[in-house]
Protein backbone atom coordinates (compact mmCIF):
# COMPACT_ATOMS: atom_id res chain seq x y z
CA UNK A 1 0.00 0.00 0.00
CA UNK A 2 1.22 3.31 -0.86
CA UNK A 3 0.82 6.41 1.70
CA UNK A 4 -0.87 9.66 -0.17
CA UNK A 5 -1.08 11.10 3.08
CA UNK A 6 1.28 12.92 5.16
CA UNK A 7 1.47 12.18 9.02
CA UNK A 8 -0.53 15.69 10.05
CA UNK A 9 -2.97 17.68 8.25
CA UNK A 10 -4.02 21.01 9.32
CA UNK A 11 -8.08 20.71 9.52
CA UNK A 12 -9.76 24.00 7.48
CA UNK A 13 -6.19 26.07 7.75
CA UNK A 14 -5.65 25.61 11.06
CA UNK A 15 -8.54 26.06 12.98
CA UNK A 16 -7.72 26.56 16.71
CA UNK A 17 -5.58 29.24 15.67
CA UNK A 18 -7.29 31.16 12.55
CA UNK A 19 -10.68 31.11 10.71
CA UNK A 20 -11.81 28.35 9.05
CA UNK A 21 -11.13 28.19 5.29
CA UNK A 22 -9.77 31.76 5.22
CA UNK A 23 -6.20 32.43 3.46
CA UNK A 24 -5.40 33.86 7.41
CA UNK A 25 -5.85 30.08 8.35
CA UNK A 26 -3.75 28.61 5.56
CA UNK A 27 -1.51 31.20 6.78
CA UNK A 28 -1.11 30.22 10.60
CA UNK A 29 -1.24 26.28 9.45
CA UNK A 30 2.53 26.95 7.89
CA UNK A 31 3.59 29.12 10.25
CA UNK A 32 3.03 25.70 12.88
CA UNK A 33 4.28 23.64 10.64
CA UNK A 34 1.62 21.86 9.06
CA UNK A 35 2.87 20.10 5.88
CA UNK A 36 -0.82 19.82 4.48
CA UNK A 37 -3.85 21.52 5.44
CA UNK A 38 -7.30 20.19 4.71
CA UNK A 39 -10.31 22.48 3.41
CA UNK A 40 -13.61 22.71 2.35
CA UNK A 41 -15.07 23.74 -1.71
CA UNK A 42 -18.77 24.54 -2.53
CA UNK A 43 -20.08 26.95 -5.15
CA UNK A 44 -21.56 30.50 -5.38
CA UNK A 45 -24.81 31.56 -7.79
CA UNK A 46 -22.51 32.18 -10.14
CA UNK A 47 -20.68 28.91 -10.15
CA UNK A 48 -17.09 30.37 -8.45
CA UNK A 49 -15.38 27.95 -6.18
CA UNK A 50 -14.89 29.42 -2.93
CA UNK A 51 -13.67 27.67 0.52
CA UNK A 52 -16.78 27.47 3.19
CA UNK A 53 -18.30 24.71 5.01
CA UNK A 54 -21.14 25.32 5.92
CA UNK A 55 -24.28 25.53 3.67
CA UNK A 56 -25.37 28.91 5.08
CA UNK A 57 -23.06 32.25 5.65
CA UNK A 58 -24.66 33.04 8.83
CA UNK A 59 -21.59 31.41 11.30
CA UNK A 60 -18.82 32.16 9.54
CA UNK A 61 -19.83 35.86 7.97
CA UNK A 62 -23.40 36.86 9.49
CA UNK A 63 -25.77 36.47 6.34
CA UNK A 64 -28.19 34.09 6.88
CA UNK A 65 -28.51 33.03 3.12
CA UNK A 66 -26.90 29.90 1.30
CA UNK A 67 -23.30 30.58 -0.44
CA UNK A 68 -25.53 28.95 -3.46
CA UNK A 69 -27.84 31.66 -3.57
CA UNK A 70 -25.40 34.39 -3.64
CA UNK A 71 -22.56 35.73 -6.63
CA UNK A 72 -18.92 36.00 -5.81
CA UNK A 73 -18.78 40.15 -5.87
CA UNK A 74 -21.40 39.34 -3.09
CA UNK A 75 -19.61 37.08 -0.78
CA UNK A 76 -15.93 38.94 -1.47
CA UNK A 77 -17.51 41.70 0.44
CA UNK A 78 -18.54 39.92 3.53
CA UNK A 79 -16.68 39.88 6.85
CA UNK A 80 -15.60 36.28 7.74
CA UNK A 81 -12.58 36.68 10.43
CA UNK A 82 -14.02 38.68 13.50
CA UNK A 83 -16.30 36.27 14.16
CA UNK A 84 -13.16 34.20 15.39
CA UNK A 85 -11.19 37.36 16.52
CA UNK A 86 -10.75 40.80 16.21
CA UNK A 87 -7.46 40.78 14.76
CA UNK A 88 -8.79 38.77 11.82
CA UNK A 89 -11.49 41.54 11.21
CA UNK A 90 -11.47 41.87 7.08
CA UNK A 91 -10.43 38.49 6.36
CA UNK A 92 -12.93 37.40 3.35
CA UNK A 93 -13.68 33.63 2.39
CA UNK A 94 -11.49 33.22 -0.64
CA UNK A 95 -12.04 31.99 -4.13
CA UNK A 96 -10.36 28.05 -4.87
CA UNK A 97 -7.85 29.77 -7.27
CA UNK A 98 -6.73 31.98 -4.47
CA UNK A 99 -6.18 29.70 -2.11
CA UNK A 100 -4.18 27.57 -4.77
CA UNK A 101 -2.08 30.28 -5.56
CA UNK A 102 -1.57 30.77 -1.79
CA UNK A 103 -0.53 27.30 -1.11
CA UNK A 104 2.30 27.32 -4.07
CA UNK A 105 3.39 30.30 -2.05
CA UNK A 106 3.73 28.93 1.26
CA UNK A 107 4.09 24.90 -0.27
CA UNK A 108 1.60 23.73 1.49
CA UNK A 109 0.12 19.74 0.54
CA UNK A 110 -3.72 20.12 0.42
CA UNK A 111 -6.70 17.73 1.12
CA UNK A 112 -9.49 19.50 -0.78
CA UNK A 113 -13.16 18.42 0.81
CA UNK A 114 -15.68 18.96 -2.15
CA UNK A 115 -18.88 20.40 -0.15
CA UNK A 116 -21.44 20.41 -2.56
CA UNK A 117 -25.34 22.40 -2.12
CA UNK A 118 -27.82 19.93 -2.57
CA UNK A 119 -28.10 19.12 -5.87
CA UNK A 120 -24.91 19.99 -6.96
CA UNK A 121 -22.35 16.99 -6.06
CA UNK A 122 -21.18 16.43 -9.42
CA UNK A 123 -21.31 20.13 -10.69
CA UNK A 124 -18.99 21.42 -7.71
CA UNK A 125 -16.44 18.76 -7.89
CA UNK A 126 -16.35 18.97 -12.00
CA UNK A 127 -15.61 22.71 -11.44
CA UNK A 128 -12.86 22.34 -8.56
CA UNK A 129 -11.11 19.79 -10.74
CA UNK A 130 -10.94 21.82 -13.57
CA UNK A 131 -9.73 24.71 -11.71
CA UNK A 132 -7.04 22.29 -9.95
CA UNK A 133 -5.66 20.96 -13.29
CA UNK A 134 -5.21 24.42 -15.18
CA UNK A 135 -3.88 26.03 -11.85
CA UNK A 136 -2.10 23.48 -9.39
CA UNK A 137 1.63 24.18 -8.78
CA UNK A 138 3.97 21.76 -10.35
CA UNK A 139 6.13 22.66 -6.94
CA UNK A 140 3.53 20.51 -5.20
CA UNK A 141 2.31 17.25 -4.34
CA UNK A 142 -1.30 16.41 -6.24
CA UNK A 143 -4.12 17.57 -4.05
CA UNK A 144 -6.08 14.42 -2.39
CA UNK A 145 -9.89 15.05 -2.87
CA UNK A 146 -12.28 13.95 -0.57
CA UNK A 147 -16.30 14.00 0.02
CA UNK A 148 -18.90 12.12 1.84
CA UNK A 149 -20.85 12.46 -1.39
CA UNK A 150 -20.24 9.48 -3.69
CA UNK A 151 -21.78 11.35 -6.47
CA UNK A 152 -18.91 14.21 -5.97
CA UNK A 153 -15.87 11.41 -6.23
CA UNK A 154 -17.38 10.03 -9.29
CA UNK A 155 -17.78 13.37 -11.19
CA UNK A 156 -13.59 14.05 -9.92
CA UNK A 157 -12.94 10.51 -11.23
CA UNK A 158 -14.53 11.16 -14.59
CA UNK A 159 -12.95 14.40 -14.83
CA UNK A 160 -9.77 14.17 -13.01
CA UNK A 161 -9.04 10.73 -13.19
CA UNK A 162 -5.30 11.12 -12.41
CA UNK A 163 -6.06 13.27 -8.71
CA UNK A 164 -6.05 11.00 -6.39
CA UNK A 165 -9.26 10.60 -4.51
CA UNK A 166 -10.48 9.83 -0.59
CA UNK A 167 -13.59 8.49 1.06
CA UNK A 168 -14.61 10.78 3.78
CA UNK A 169 -17.03 8.11 5.93
CA UNK A 170 -18.27 8.38 9.86
CA UNK A 171 -17.70 4.90 10.23
CA UNK A 172 -17.03 1.79 8.30
CA UNK A 173 -20.43 -0.16 6.91
CA UNK A 174 -21.26 -2.17 4.98
CA UNK A 175 -20.51 -1.83 1.49
CA UNK A 176 -17.75 0.58 2.19
CA UNK A 177 -14.90 -1.10 0.20
CA UNK A 178 -16.79 -1.39 -3.15
CA UNK A 179 -17.74 1.92 -2.99
CA UNK A 180 -14.06 2.76 -2.39
CA UNK A 181 -13.08 0.34 -4.94
CA UNK A 182 -15.88 1.75 -7.82
CA UNK A 183 -14.49 5.01 -7.10
CA UNK A 184 -10.59 4.36 -7.31
CA UNK A 185 -9.72 5.60 -3.95
CA UNK A 186 -6.32 5.70 -2.47
CA UNK A 187 -7.57 6.31 1.45
CA UNK A 188 -10.52 6.16 3.90
CA UNK A 189 -10.69 8.99 6.02
CA UNK A 190 -12.85 8.05 9.32
CA UNK A 191 -14.43 10.02 12.35
CA UNK A 192 -12.13 10.29 15.64
CA UNK A 193 -15.27 8.90 17.31
CA UNK A 194 -15.73 5.53 15.26
CA UNK A 195 -11.91 4.56 14.42
CA UNK A 196 -10.97 1.59 16.36
CA UNK A 197 -8.02 -0.36 16.08
CA UNK A 198 -10.14 -3.09 14.16
CA UNK A 199 -10.98 -0.54 11.60
CA UNK A 200 -8.13 0.71 10.99
CA UNK A 201 -6.36 -2.93 10.40
CA UNK A 202 -9.62 -3.87 8.21
CA UNK A 203 -8.74 -0.49 5.87
CA UNK A 204 -5.44 -1.29 5.65
CA UNK A 205 -5.66 -4.51 4.65
CA UNK A 206 -8.08 -3.29 1.87
CA UNK A 207 -5.34 -1.51 0.67
CA UNK A 208 -5.87 1.52 1.61
CA UNK A 209 -4.17 4.58 4.26
CA UNK A 210 -6.08 5.76 6.38
CA UNK A 211 -6.80 9.20 7.95
CA UNK A 212 -8.82 10.12 11.17
CA UNK A 213 -10.59 13.51 11.85
CA UNK A 214 -10.58 15.73 13.99
CA UNK A 215 -8.09 15.33 17.01
CA UNK A 216 -6.99 18.01 18.88
CA UNK A 217 -5.86 15.58 21.70
CA UNK A 218 -2.35 14.75 21.88
CA UNK A 219 -2.77 11.46 24.12
CA UNK A 220 -5.94 10.68 21.84
CA UNK A 221 -3.55 10.93 18.79
CA UNK A 222 -0.52 9.39 19.93
CA UNK A 223 -3.02 6.03 20.45
CA UNK A 224 -4.21 6.36 17.13
CA UNK A 225 -0.84 6.45 15.44
CA UNK A 226 -0.15 3.38 17.26
CA UNK A 227 -2.76 1.62 16.24
CA UNK A 228 -1.48 2.10 12.85
CA UNK A 229 -3.64 5.07 11.69
CA UNK A 230 -1.14 7.11 8.90
CA UNK A 231 -2.67 10.69 8.95
CA UNK A 232 -4.30 12.55 11.67
CA UNK A 233 -6.24 16.26 10.78
CA UNK A 234 -6.79 18.53 13.38
CA UNK A 235 -7.18 22.04 13.97
CA UNK A 236 -4.23 22.44 16.28
CA UNK A 237 -1.25 21.11 13.83
CA UNK A 238 1.54 22.03 16.36
CA UNK A 239 0.34 19.90 19.01
CA UNK A 240 0.63 16.60 16.81
CA UNK A 241 3.48 17.54 14.46
CA UNK A 242 6.08 15.78 17.35
CA UNK A 243 3.94 12.76 17.68
CA UNK A 244 4.43 12.20 13.81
Amino acid sequence: MSNPLPRVIGHRGAASHAPENTLAGLRKAAELGAPWVEFDVRLTADKVAILHHDDSLKRTAGRNRAAAAMRYAEIAELEAGAWFGESFRGEAIPSLTASIALLGELGLGANIEIKPAAGQEAETARIALEIMRAEWPQSLPPPLITSFKPQSLQAAQESAPEIPRGLLLKELKEGWRKQAERLDCVSIHLSRQKTSKAAIDLVHKAGYALAVYTVNDPREAARLYDWGADCIITDSPELLLPLA
